[in-house]
């Protein structure tokens, strides 16, 4: 019974840290629907370990956004995972990756980078950074 509503309690925890980081971050449902959508071939409402790698979302993301240790991501999970990928991709915390940046945060090329960053400010911003992801999956 302690272990159970320890979990509860930690669950918890970790689901409210991570609506505060995605307070931070300015995604849009529409973009988050868009993104999911690539990243969940096969409909089934969640993202497991393997879809999640293909989008981009590394292993640590993936298992900080997942507090029910359920081995998915729902919509809301998948969007802290960007989130937390996002935010510890920019220690400077100035809200945007500059190319290095997100080179870190599972951008591979300059030319995905370039392709979502039309505002050509040399910085992804978190929106640019989930269509940057999104599109090197596609």
């Amino acid at each position: 019974m302690k272990n159970t509503f320890a979990c509860l309690v930690l669950c918890a925890a970790s689901t409210a840290a991570f609506a505060a980081d995605m307070a931070d971050m300015k995604l849009t449902a529409a973009q988050i629907d868009a993104a999911f959508k690539v990243a969940n071939p096969d409909n089934d409402g969640t993202v497991d370990m393997k879809e999640a790698t293909k989008f981009g979302i590394t292993k640590k993301a993936f298992e900080a956004a997942n507090p029910d240790k359920d081995g998915t991501l729902d919509k809301k999970e998948f969007a802290a995972a960007i989130a937390h990928q996002f935010k510890q991709a920019n220690p400077d915390n100035d809200g945007t990756l500059d190319p290095k940046e997100a080179k870190a945060a599972g951008i591979k090329s300059q030319k995905v980078f370039e392709a979502a960053n039309p505002d050509k400010d040399g910085t992804l911003d978190i929106a640019e950074y989930l269509v940057a992801l999104t599109n090197q999956a596609k």
